[in-house]
């Protein structure tokens, strides 16, 4: 264990009664046809002087899973997207090193989700910046955003494979982290397969595009 005042050690504790400290749960708006699976209050990790509450909320692609379930009976989600807001406590103005910590330890969090979805062979390929939220006439005094401009943050792309019967299917995934307001981080990620078994419709780039419309409406 390094020294370090900020190195992260994981939270044996069980989660907190939710309670008047824990972060209020995220909204996200997603299409029709997908559906809220699980959401949890957790503490994830703690940094030793802070603790870190998450309110996370799943939701899955419904009519993918009934379409999969005439060809397949695997028990993986194929298509989900979440949402979830961290709250760091006591409150602590976001800073590059704290940024830094929260983004990595999500970044293995969502990896954790990916497996408990039936994700093989995860694998971290590369970050692309994407704008988040829509343009402000006005300023922002929760992320001290500029009037008239929008934010963007980086998002970690992962490559897995979902197990089908005798071979498996390519999946893409994305995660991104970035701070709200003093002592919360709004956090978002999701998956979608690269081709579905049976279907000549499914288009993966179309999946990329709704997923990333998804993650901008976190708030």
């Amino acid at each position: 264990m390094s020294n370090d005042p900020e190195s992260p050690r994981e939270s044996t504790d069980p989660a907190p009664p939710r309670g008047s400290t824990d972060p209020a749960p995220p909204e996200i708006d997603v299409p029709d046809g997908w559906r809220l699976i699980s959401e949890e209050v957790a503490t994830p990790f703690d940094v030793r002087v802070v603790r870190v509450t998450a309110n996370t909320r799943i939701y899955e692609d419904v009519d993918l899973r009934t379409q999969l379930a005439d060809v397949t009976d695997t028990k993986a989600t194929w298509r989900f997207v979440f949402a979830s807001r961290l709250r760091v406590r006591p409150a602590t103005p976001p800073s590059g090193a704290l940024s830094r910590l929260v983004t990595e330890r999500a970044n293995s969090r969502f990896v954790e989700i990916l497996g408990d979805r039936g994700f093989e062979s995860i694998d971290r390929a590369d970050t692309h910046r994407f704008e988040i939220g829509a343009a402000r006439t006005d300023a922002d005094p929760a992320t001290g955003h500029a009037a008239g401009t929008d934010s963007s943050t980086e998002a970690t792309r992962y490559r897995a494979r979902v197990g089908l019967d005798d071979r498996s299917v390519p999946v893409e995934a994305y995660f991104a982290a970035w701070p709200s307001r003093d002592g919360e981080y709004l956090l978002g990620g999701g998956a979608y397969p690269l081709s579905v078994p049976g279907s000549t419709s499914f288009d993966p780039e179309r999946a990329r595009d709704e997923l990333f419309s998804m993650l901008r409406t976190i708030r």
